[in-house]
Order: structure tokens, then C-alpha cells, then sequence
């Protein structure tokens, strides 16, 4: 049969978007199975410069991840809402798809633990200002110890269902995880699960431990708890400064070897479906350093095995 023009276009228009909706399902139906051809890799940094960088562009990257402090939307200083938006709006001008992790504001309010009725006033704000964002954590490390959310995981599951009730359509990736195997991970996760209301499509896990010693403990004790489940390494990279862990600092080539170490994981490890290497850019005035760019702008040796990998060309060897 026959159409006309502006409906036939009409109808292909629907159907690139249903096929656009149907990606996330299939992308979770998957996991069981996955290899280094599903994985996605990108970039998490809290500048969206990084966009219009010549060492990103030149890059298919379609993944970033942000960290919002959880009452931004709501907030009187609406200047961590601005940079959200600029990030997000960046993001998708570059082609990339944006992911917001929720996190304690700096300062003092940072120790400020909000009940669930005050996190579900402000996320759902924060959805309303940026209906576009459909990826999320529901809180950056949880389980981090020197935070009084890491007593409380039947407090950190209800902000996963919360955001599972306000965000439809979107993909809620549970944990965000940090803590080491030896000091109770396996154990947190057992008990932030009890308090879960639906299966997570994802669960995120930021390996630092294991990639920094070029072991698994981590993420073996994450895959013991949640199956088949994907498991996103969200924020993790070589390391080359940091100061609150027992780790000496290390040079760029170390921190190089590092970088190789975490993309051969996948090939070990089929369930691990994206990683995104933090950060960017290094800040010669903070005291944590993991650029794939030095200061002055110039990559670093991280940045072509970064590169590789975003290609699709995993580490055999390092």
C-alpha cells in the first residue's frame, strides 16, 4: 500500500525511536553473556570542557558520568544545578549519553545524611529540571565509612527505590560501591539487597583496591552477591596521586599499567558491561591525580590504552 510522503516519514520516525527505546532492554538481557564487544567505556569528571577537548572528540565516546550533590534542584544556591545542566546539555551535544550519580554536597552540609523523604523531594526535582538525564545512581559510595550512610544500607536501598518510582524508563543502577572485600563489602551488599524493591538492571562498583594491586577481590565478592546482574565499573582508573589509601604515589607509566590492568578485566569477568575512567584532566592543586591528560593538556600513557579500549581493543597483556 501506498503512503504519503509525510506519513510514511512520520512512520519511520516512530520506529527509530521504539528502536532507540528497545536498546537498554536488550543491552540488560544480555549480561549473562556479555563480551568485550558490549562494552561501553567513557569518562566521569565533573567538567564538561572535556567535551569539546581535540583528544575527546577525536574519540567515540557515548558515555559520562557526573556527580550532582543530592539537593541541588532544591537547594538556595542553585550553582551545583547550573553545572549539572551545563554538563548534561554538553553531553548530549557531543553525542554522549550523561549518567548522574547523587552525592553528598562539599562542605559541612557534606555530613548532613538525608531521610528518604527529603531525598525523594529533592531527586524528583532534580528529574523535573532535567527530564533527559534516564541514568542514575542513587548515591556515589554508599558503603564509604567515613560517611554514617555506610551503617545505614537499609537507608541507601530506599534511595534506589526511591528513584526507581520517580524516574520511569530509566536505567537505576544500584551499589556505586566502594569498599574493599576485606572490610565487609560481601556484608553490605547482603544487607542494602534485603532493602531492595525490584531487581537492579546494574549494579556499579568502583574497584580501586583491586586495579591498584592487580587483583579481583572486589569484584569477585560483588559478582558472588548479584549474579548475573551487570556490573558497571562507574568510577575507577589508574592512579597516579591519592592520598587517603595505603598505596604510594606512582608515575604515569605506573599508573598506565594500571589503566591496561582494569580493561582486561571484562575478558575475565563477562558481566562487566561498561567502565568509566575518572577523570579527565589532571588538577595539579588537588590532592587526587588520574588524568588521562597531564595539566598542561598532553596526553599521558593512560590515555592510548584508554583509546584502545574505547575502540574495542582490549589488553591482551600489560
Amino acid at each position: 500500500m501506498k503512503l504519503k510522503r509525510s506519513a510514511l516519514a512520520l512512520l519511520l520516525a516512530c520506529a527509530c525511536g521504539l528502536a532507540v527505546v528497545a536498546v537498554p532492554v536488550a543491552a540488560s538481557a544480555r549480561t549473562k553473556h556479555a563480551s568485550k564487544s558490549h562494552l561501553l567505556v567513557g569518562v566521569g569528571d565533573e567538567s564538561g570542557a572535556m567535551f569539546g577537548n581535540t583528544w575527546f572528540t577525536r574519540l567515540p565516546i557515548k558515555i559520562a558520568r557526573y556527580m550532582a550533590p543530592w539537593n541541588s534542584a532544591v537547594t538556595r544556591d542553585k550553582t551545583q544545578m547550573s553545572y549539572a545542566r551545563t554538563f548534561v546539555a554538553q553531553a548530549q551535544s557531543a553525542g554522549v549519553q550523561p549518567m548522574i550519580s547523587f552525592d553528598a554536597p562539599g562542605g559541612r552540609a557534606g555530613n548532613h545524611i538525608p531521610s528518604n523523604r527529603e531525598y525523594t523531594r529533592a531527586v524528583k526535582a532534580f528529574i523535573r529540571d532535567l527530564p533527559q538525564v534516564k541514568v542514575y545512581s542513587p548515591w556515589n559510595e554508599p558503603d564509604f565509612i567515613y560517611r554514617s550512610l555506610s551503617r545505614k544500607p537499609g537507608l541507601a536501598a530506599a534511595y534506589f527505590n526511591t528513584l526507581v518510582r520517580a524516574c520511569h524508563h530509566c536505567t537505576i543502577v544500584a551499589g556505586d560501591l566502594y569498599r574493599n572485600a576485606n572490610d565487609g563489602l560481601g556484608s553490605w551488599i547482603r544487607a542494602y539487597k534485603r532493602g531492595l524493591r525490584s531487581k537492579p538492571v546494574a549494579w556499579a562498583l568502583h574497584p580501586y583496591h583491586d586495579v591498584r594491586s592487580h587483583t579481583t577481590s572486589q569484584i569477585r565478592t560483588m559478582e558472588r552477591y548479584v549474579g548475573h546482574a551487570q556490573i558497571w565499573l562507574d568510577e575507577i582508573s589508574g592512579v597516579e596521586r591519592r592520598g587517603h589509601w595505603p598505596y604510594p604515589n606512582q608515575s604515569p607509566r605506573g599508573a598506565a599499567r594500571d589503566e591496561c590492568y582494569q580493561f582486561k578485566l571484562p575478558k575475565r569477568f563477562h558481566n562487566i558491561t561498561r567502565i568509566y575512567h575518572y577523570q579527565w584532566i589532571a588538577d595539579p592543586k588537588a590532592g587526587w591525580d588520574s588524568g588521562l591528560l597531564a595539566a598542561n593538556g598532553k596526553p599521558r600513557p593512560a590515555y592510548q590504552v584508554f583509546a584502545n579500549a574505547v575502540k574495542g581493543k582490549l589488553p591482551n597483556r600489560c
